[in-house]
This record gives C-alpha cells, sequence and structure tokens, in this order.
C-alpha cells in the first residue's frame, strides 16, 4: 500500500513537471517562435554552425523565426546542455538538458528545465548592487540572484564567452 501511495505521489509530480513544460514550450512559441511548428513538437536542439536547428519527430527541421534571438550555448553543439535565446526585449531564456534529468528523462527532446530572466531587480542593501532574478518554469522562483561576481557563462555563437 505504501509502495503504491509513492507511486501515486511520483505519477502526480511528474503529471505537474510535465504540465509547466507544457507551459514553458508555449511561453517559446510566444517569445521565440520557429519558423514552422511548436516547441511542444521538438524532439531534438542542436546547433548548426551559428544556428539553433530542431528537429521533430517526424525528420523535418526547422530553425527559429528570427535567428538572432539564438545566442550562445554550454556543451556540444551536436547535443547542448544548454541553450540562451534572447528575447525582443533583450531578457533571456535558458533552455537545459538532462536525459537523466527528473523532467529530462520524460520529455522527449530531454528538456529539463526552462528558466528565463525577469526585468525585476533586487538590491543588495549590504553592497547596494542591483541583481538579476531568473525563474524557473519547473521550480517555481529561483533565489539565483546572479549580480556581476556571480554571473551566468556560456559560449557564444561565435564561440567567445557570453555572460548574463
Amino acid at each position: 500500500m505504501k509502495a503504491q501511495l509513492q507511486t501515486n505521489e511520483s505519477s502526480q509530480t511528474l503529471s505537474e513537471e510535465c504540465q509547466k513544460l507544457i507551459i514553458a514550450k508555449q511561453f517559446l512559441d510566444q517569445h521565440c517562435p520557429l519558423e514552422f511548428g511548436s516547441h511542444t513538437q521538438v524532439s531534438a536542439y542542436v546547433v548548426y554552425y551559428n544556428h539553433l536547428m530542431v528537429f521533430f519527430a517526424d525528420g523535418q527541421h526547422c530553425g527559429l523565426k528570427n535567428t538572432k534571438q539564438f545566442v550562445a550555448l554550454c556543451g556540444h553543439k551536436e547535443s547542448p546542455s544548454t541553450i540562451l535565446l534572447q528575447k525582443d526585449d533583450g531578457l533571456h531564456i535558458e533552455l537545459s538538458f538532462n536525459i537523466a534529468g527528473e523532467t529530462g528523462k520524460y520529455d522527449k527532446a530531454h528538456i529539463n528545465d526552462v528558466q528565463y530572466e525577469t526585468p525585476f531587480s533586487a538590491i543588495d542593501t549590504q553592497n547596494s548592487k542591483h541583481t538579476k532574478l531568473w525563474m524557473s518554469f519547473i521550480d517555481g522562483v529561483q533565489h539565483t540572484l546572479v549580480d556581476e561576481s556571480r554571473c551566468k557563462c556560456y559560449r557564444s555563437k561565435n564561440g567567445e564567452d557570453y555572460e548574463v
């Protein structure tokens, strides 16, 4: 009985995470649309030369409608661990991939989380610095505040460091 309860709780948590990921992909469709199709249908994200390409289960592929929105990545181009997109307002969206992650192992594109940079900032009263706030679609509010000393680092399309 206890094992069945744990299985039901696991299934409910998984279902909630899948719903959150669907909402995240709809957010991507709104702010970083593809040439055709939807991020909800993507089975793989790869970087081909300096362009983000997405592949669908039927073998079709395309890029972003606005190719300039892909700005950086972490990992290998064929199998990135993180992709960084930039919305039209200059704020960023981070897709993190993990085939063995709690969410990624169930997602066909292996997206483990989608985080977005908010226009809000917090003030560190001790150091009088503004810090950026990132939100996670899976975990909710991220208490990871990023300032000049603790930035997120990526590799830009041209191979240079890219810090947010």
